[in-house]
């Protein structure tokens, strides 16, 4: 399993256009074959956009970036985020 916490930081006035452009891939992301988690979090002070991911697979993850609509965001971020993208892949190291 590969499992991603990515805290995505948009330049202050773009905040609410990358919000719509994340919310807008989440459907699609689940609905992936090897997608088993893709939620869209914010802060508390609404500057920052966080996202949670498992996929089954390295190679899942790969095919999610491949897709048209991950692209395009990935497109967007080039010019809209104040800061570069932090991906936190985490190890489960405990499950109940």
């Amino acid at each position: 399993m590969i499992n991603i916490v990515a805290k995505i930081t948009p330049k202050t006035a773009l905040f609410a256009e990358c919000k719509r452009k994340l919310q807008a891939i989440v459907a699609p992301t689940l609905a992936e074959a090897g997608c088993i988690r893709f939620e869209l979090y914010t802060g508390d002070n609404q500057t920052c956009l966080f996202l949670v991911e498992r996929f089954v697979s390295q190679q899942a993850l790969d095919e999610h970036y491949q897709q048209a609509y991950t692209k395009q965001v990935f497109t967007f971020y080039e010019s809209a985020l104040a800061k570069a993208v932090e991906i936190n892949n985490l190890a489960e190291i405990w499950k109940i």
